[in-house]
């Protein structure tokens, strides 16, 4: 389904529109193209993740491209309190 959404989305057609006009082999073909060229917004986070990648390795860390992705997936970790060590830093900053 997020596959058609994304192609209803760059052709400019309701998912209605596709599913009346859009034959089967079509939509292979589409499916297909996908593989090579990425229709949905991927491409883009995986341009940008090259480009942090790129900047942190003139610096002299190697941070690998799945590391520099965006996570859509909406999934917290579990320790992903951001203000968890906040206490522990205040009183070192204060010594």
């Amino acid at each position: 389904m997020q596959f058609l959404m994304a192609l209803a989305l760059r052709l400019g057609r309701t998912l209605s529109e596709m599913r009346q006009t859009m034959t089967a082999s079509e939509l292979m073909m589409w499916i297909e193209y996908d593989k090579l060229s990425p229709i949905s917004d991927a491409r883009g986070d995986i341009q940008t993740a090259q480009i942090v990648s790129a900047v942190y390795g003139a610096q002299g860390v190697k941070v690998p491209l799945t590391d520099a992705m965006l996570d859509w997936s909406g999934k917290e970790e579990e320790d992903a309190d951001p203000f968890g060590n906040l206490e522990a830093f205040l009183s070192q900053a204060a010594m």
